[in-house]
């Protein structure tokens, strides 16, 4: 009721539903936690990637067999689930890794803008390669958590979707761009997506509980394994991360053979990034 007694009929603004799609090791989970800290934002973190995994749905269980089935992820809930409203939410952020479709687009939710996050082969296969060789993962292989394509052409894949089934220009973002320049990027990508850039996505507060809203099975490979333990003690984007090279002599076969399928997928995602104003002299 306004002041004069008359009902103030104004809508609330609308929703405005963001998906990032993206591969393992990227620096994704601490571009998430941009949204986590934001009050007018609701967050999922890898429905899909449950699905995929731990879902009724799933033929891969090559993650963790040992953990339980997750009954409430199959692909048409985690569909259901992400179109629904989200009372005193007006940004609806969702992370997940391409390679968990499966190929099933007739799954993806309704609504969403796509984005992509891309990350260097070389970092992130061999990122891929420390983490799953930690003794309490079951010496997890490349070659058998990923699907063929290495979760890169995954990724080629739904962007020629996107772009060609639903219409949409894909803004993609480069993962060493992001930690080099990131609130030059993070505004860009507030641009391209139609939502304000707000100061708390450059800051986060590391004792806020990220995995909270998380799957079940996720909150326990995090406690068993300590894969998101960077992401989620970090309190904002490190240079360092994008300036520092990986000497590939020291990496195995299987992580540069992995580099090699990839980098064709990358390069030509990259060619069509967002770049920050601070290289636009440079490309």
């Amino acid at each position: 009721m306004m002041a004069n007694g008359k009902t103030n009929h104004t809508k609330p603004p609308e929703s405005k539903r963001i998906y990032l799609w993206t591969i393992p090791r990227s620096i994704s989970t601490a571009f998430e936690r941009c949204f986590v800290g934001l009050n007018n934002a609701h967050v999922e973190h890898e429905p899909y990637c449950t699905a995929y995994f731990f879902g009724p749905d799933s033929n891969n269980r090559s993650l963790a067999p040992f953990l339980p089935t997750e009954y409430d992820y199959s692909y048409q809930n985690v569909k259901t689930r992400l179109e629904e409203d989200y009372p005193g939410k007006n940004i609806i952020f969702c992370k997940d890794h391409a390679f968990s479709l499966g190929g099933r687009y007739e799954m993806m939710a309704n609504g969403f803008t796509h984005t992509i996050l891309i990350r260097d082969p070389v970092k992130t296969m061999s990122s891929f390669h420390r983490i799953a060789n930690k003794p309490k993962l079951l010496s997890w292989s490349i070659h058998t958590i990923l699907p063929d394509g290495l979760a890169y052409k995954d990724l080629y894949d739904l962007e020629v979707h996107v772009r060609t089934k639903l219409g949409q220009n894909v803004t993609i973002i480069d993962a060493d761009d992001l930690v080099r320049y990131p609130e030059q990027m993070i505004r860009r990508y507030c641009d391209a997506v139609g939502i304000p850039f707000q100061l708390e996505m450059l800051d986060w507060d590391s004792c806020v509980n990220v995995t909270k809203s998380w799957s079940r099975t996720l909150r326990l490979l995090q406690f068993l394994g300590g894969i998101y333990d960077r992401a989620l003690t970090s309190t904002s984007f490190h240079k360092e991360k994008a300036e520092k090279k990986e000497d590939v002599s020291d990496l195995p076969d299987e992580v540069l053979e992995a580099v090699k399928i990839c980098q064709p997928y990358y390069d030509q995602l990259y060619q069509k990034r967002i770049i920050p104003e601070d290289r636009e002299t440079e490309v």
